[in-house]
């Protein structure tokens, strides 16, 4: 998906139009950008106007209010704002790439088309807006256009998701299945829970009626659709709470989900530096790393926090399923197991590990038991 641009290189980026440190100025267009971080909008908009009463020959201040009407969908104000940058700096490839966005979302296509173009005309090797021109030749179906647009875009930045994956939705309009198929992979190696990479190859595996491989990939697009709100919120929830434990350990669940592993490890280790007695951070890093087929780190993590919660029975749970993995230490696999199924009596899976472990250890009579037990649960949830 198509991002707006959140940060500028320098204000000489526009000319010797820079605000003063001191200036009242600038701090309402510092107060504007912090609200803009944590999207709220409305609010950065109004110290965004505020600023430019006081400073009205910033085109920074005015592209920054720009972007905030399009986060706001307000396009036609943005647009208004956009030319008045414009007319203070034609030649910022910046603002015309904006203005294309905005139409493009408008569905105003030839003047996207337009915008883009002079964006690349004033940055010629910047990957941006000919990945904007792609788009909008995909929506008007000349796919050969788009292709060349996107091409141009990964030529530049081969780690251009958004390109490569408007280069699949070619293929995939072309029937190119194969060439499709290979686009999406690679868009997923890049971004792992790049929700709409996994909806098109879902679907080209129905079409080639790859059942197991289209369920895989359409589950996996479902859990990703259901969480990408929760992304958002508890991501905005961080940049507005950037000291709460608690929304780390929020956020790495999300991440976890999401199979982003390297970042739901770190968001839970913040968590934990935050508030070390927070059980379930520990809980979850050894969750992490169990997912990661880690097994002696997510030991030590489940330890860490039956240290602090010993009646935690999901941690009882998975040290023991960690152990029956490792084929080693079944005698400490049995007593996790056995308290685990102690603590949570009616969780039908916490039975099931215990017949595992009782039927590598021999102990049938035991084993038979928890089977019955795990069905007994089974069939009442």
């Amino acid at each position: 998906m198509l991002k707006y641009l959140t940060l500028f290189t320098l204000f000489s980026t526009f000319g010797s139009t820079a605000l003063s440190d001191t200036s009242p100025a600038e701090k309402h267009y510092k107060n504007a950008t912090a609200y803009h971080a944590i999207g709220e909008f409305a609010q950065a908009i109004s110290e965004y106007k505020k600023a430019i009463a006081l400073n009205p020959d910033s085109p920074i201040i005015y592209n920054k209010l720009g972007v905030a009407y399009s986060e706001l969908k307000q396009y036609d104000a943005a647009l208004d704002t956009y030319q008045k940058a414009l007319e203070l700096s034609p030649m910022t490839a910046e603002l015309h790439y904006n203005i294309g966005l905005v139409y493009l979302k408008k569905g105003v296509f030839p003047r996207a088309t337009e915008a883009f173009e002079r964006a690349i005309a004033i940055d010629p090797e910047w990957e941006d807006p000919y990945t904007g021109l792609g788009e909008v030749h995909l929506k008007r179906g000349d796919f050969e256009q788009a292709a060349r647009a996107f091409k141009k875009a990964t030529g530049f930045n081969p780690k251009r998701a958004s390109a490569i994956l408007g280069l699949g939705k070619v293929y995939a309009r072309q029937r190119r299945l194969g060439e499709a198929i290979a686009a999406f992979e690679k868009t997923i190696d890049i971004q792992v829970d790049n929700t709409e990479a996994h909806y098109q190859l879902a679907q080209i595996y129905i079409k080639r009626g790859e059942k197991e491989k289209a369920a895989a990939a359409m589950a996996f697009f479902k859990v990703l659709r259901q969480t990408d709100p929760l992304l958002e919120k508890a991501e905005m929830w961080l940049k507005k709470h950037p000291d709460d434990a608690r929304g780390y350990n929020n956020l790495g669940i999300v991440y976890l989900a999401r199979r982003r592993f390297a970042d739901a490890v770190a968001h839970y280790k913040r968590a934990i530096s935050l508030s070390p007695g927070l059980a379930t951070a520990h809980y979850n890093l050894g969750h992490a790393y169990h997912k990661q087929r880690k097994i002696d780190l997510a030991i030590a993590a489940y330890q860490q926090a039956l240290a602090i919660d010993t009646d935690l029975a999901i941690a009882h749970n998975n040290i023991a399923v960690c152990y029956i993995e490792l084929k080693m230490d079944l005698d400490k696999a049995l007593s996790h197991a056995r308290t685990a199924a102690r603590l949570a009596p009616t969780e039908a899976n916490y039975w099931d590990t215990l017949s595992e472990v009782c039927d590598a250890l021999g102990l049938a009579d035991e084993a038979q038991r928890a089977r019955e037990k795990q069905k007994e649960h089974s069939d009442n949830q």
